[in-house]
């Protein structure tokens, strides 16, 4: 992720700048496909790729979110992102439709689709195998190319993106910082890394407390007023977590990508309420 981040021009960290002062209307949840959009509009599904294929919501495009990932759910490098956007026909001008059936993984893929600068991104709230039963239209999923068929252009939102040792330069100062998973994770009783525990100073905000929020299940939480730094447990958690918070609470979040599984990992880093997990409890 520090690559993704690190190879990004000037112009679009000027420019990120005064989306992030802006009210959030780039990004945002919605309950039901547009009758009509204005410019280009794409469906994405971020479901695995043969259930997309097989049967989606029509015109959609096929982007599953392993596609996005590497080995040990790490991400590309921003060249390598912007030419795999590119072989799923987006140039980044577009209104893109994210559709699919986990919310973390179509979050995942929605907010990752943001950071990389698509100029909107409308997250479907409806999972995809509702809205067929429905009677929205059915097609095949088109799936991307090898080559790439465009020339993604969009400038990165870079920064959205916290790398880590600016992070620990900065445990003192920042104003709010939030940790998206569970509560017994927060509180080490849970591991899942090389060490239990939190980020010094941070707060328990679970995502599922957040999405229960969203789909009206449960109370608004309270959220910071100021500008937040987020994290979960790693990239693919943390995008999506970066979605529930931007795009459904409103808050003025940026996001520590790889998370407490890259910051637990190095044991000179500090943390609160550490415990070594025993080897293969994990």
């Amino acid at each position: 992720m520090r690559a993704l981040a690190a190879a990004v021009p000037l112009a679009a960290a000027l420019l990120a700048a005064s989306v992030q002062s802006a009210p959030v209307r780039d990004f945002e949840y919605v309950r039901a496909l547009p009758s009509q959009a204005g410019g280009a509009l794409a469906i994405v599904d971020a479901r695995p790729l043969e259930q997309c294929r097989a049967r989606t919501l029509a015109g959609a495009r096929c982007l599953p979110a392993d596609e996005l990932l590497g080995p040990q759910r790490r991400l590309p490098s921003a060249r390598d992102l912007l030419w795999l956007l590119g072989t799923a026909g987006l140039a980044g001008h577009e209104t893109v439709i994210v559709a699919g059936q986990d919310p973390v993984a179509r979050d995942f893929v929605a907010g990752l689709l943001h950071v990389a600068g698509q100029r909107r991104v409308q997250i479907l709230v409806e999972p995809v195998a509702r809205l067929l039963a429905a009677g929205a239209a059915v097609g095949a999923g088109r799936q991307r190319g090898f080559v790439r068929e465009t020339v993604f252009e969009a400038p990165m939102r870079d920064r959205l993106l916290v790398l880590r040792d600016e992070l620990r330069g900065e445990l003192r100062s920042a104003p709010a910082l939030l940790d998206g998973r569970s509560d017994a994770e927060y509180w080490g009783e849970r591991a899942r890394a090389a060490r239990t525990g939190h980020l010094p100073g941070a707060a328990s905000l679970p995502a599922p407390q957040l999405r229960a929020a969203l789909d009206g299940a449960a109370p608004r939480p309270v959220l910071p007023g100021a500008p937040a730094i987020a994290y979960a447990h790693d990239a693919y958690e943390g995008f999506a977590y970066l979605s529930l918070l931007v795009a459904g609470h409103q808050v003025a979040a940026r996001l520590y990508a790889e998370g407490w599984a890259e910051w637990a990992a190095d044991g000179a880093l500090p943390a609160d309420a550490v415990g070594y997990p025993e080897r293969g409890a994990r």
